[in-house]
């Protein structure tokens, strides 16, 4: 298990995360989304013990990642640009990793190599980004760890490679129980690989919820009156992007929305419907400011 406790990490003044809060279980599958510096790989470099939190920590099993070997020995974490030295082949590379990790199976590199088309007596240097994508996760699945986190896991592979990719995690997973910890902005790749979710919008946790569970957090609703309503009546509803159009009102209702849509509908509308709503609208309901929306307006006027 994979415990984030109370995350604080700063860069001078400025502050990267804050106060985050999430737990991956064994055989569980996390997936951190966010814009461009959102803060997703400041966090998964606090969970590989690269970095120090200023508040919070940490922990696998209870034990804090930070200056912990033991810990790390446990954990392989792949960043968006892995380095290798200028001369490296796949498998120099690979023996590198397994002096470091105790149950590392060159097997397993040549079997995950073998899948994606690679040789592991390859210079690294030759490959192109993809394909160095592709020899650094079986680099990672071969060194056994427990705990596996990767930033961009999709970035640089193409429509075959990502499903073969899949289904090695999904393997995975079920052979080790590991706890993994995908960090990505390729929201329509990691819905379909993880169990979990959790959009991190500008320093903070938005939403953190199973990925069956998010229309259970979110809904569009659209409502017809009468008379044409007035935003004073929606006092009181959790709620984003309320908007008017003559009679008719549209809004998204969050949070525990059977409670949101009770209360809706003693508003006294003509009509109600509702609509559930994917990975990628909740992903820019929690991302898209509403002052983003007007400055687009006035950019061509």
């Amino acid at each position: 298990m994979i415990e984030i406790k109370s995350v604080t990490k700063k860069y001078g003044d400025y502050t990267a995360i804050d106060n985050i809060n999430l737990t991956v279980d064994n055989a569980s599958v996390l997936g951190i989304i966010g814009f461009n510096g959102s803060g997703k790989t400041t966090l998964l470099n606090v969970c590989a013990g690269i970095f120090k939190a200023d508040n919070g920590g940490v922990f696998f099993d209870g034990e804090d990642t930070f200056d912990n070997n033991r810990a790390r020995m446990n954990m392989f974490y792949l960043s968006d640009n892995l380095y290798f030295p200028p001369s490296a082949t796949i498998k120099s590379a690979a023996k590198y990793y397994a002096s470091y990790y105790p149950d590392f199976d060159i097997r397993i590199l040549t079997s995950v190599c073998d899948l994606f088309g690679l040789q592991i007596k390859s210079s690294l240097r030759s490959l192109s980004k993809g394909m160095k994508k592709q020899a650094s996760l079986a680099i990672a699945f071969a060194s056994r760890p427990k705990y596996l986190l990767i930033d961009e896991t999709f970035d640089g592979l193409d429509p075959h490679r990502k499903e073969i990719l899949k289904k090695l995690l999904l393997e995975y997973i079920n052979e080790t129980n590991a706890s993994v910890i995908i960090a990505s902005h390729d929201l329509a790749e990691i819905s379909g690989v993880c169990d979990h979710v959790a959009i991190i919008n500008g320093k903070n946790i938005g939403l953190n919820c199973a990925i069956d569970d998010i229309s259970n957090h979110y809904r569009r609703v659209i409502m017809t009156f009468d008379l044409p309503a007035t935003p004073e009546i929606f006092n009181g509803i959790n709620y984003r992007k309320l908007k008017f159009q003559g009679r008719t009102v549209s809004l998204t209702v969050c949070g525990d929305v059977e409670k949101e849509l009770e209360k809706l509908s003693t508003l006294g509308a003509q009509s109600i419907e509702t609509k559930r709503l994917t990975l990628e609208e909740v992903f820019i309901e929690e991302t898209e400011a509403e002052s983003e929306n007007e400055k687009i307006k006035t950019i061509f006027q």
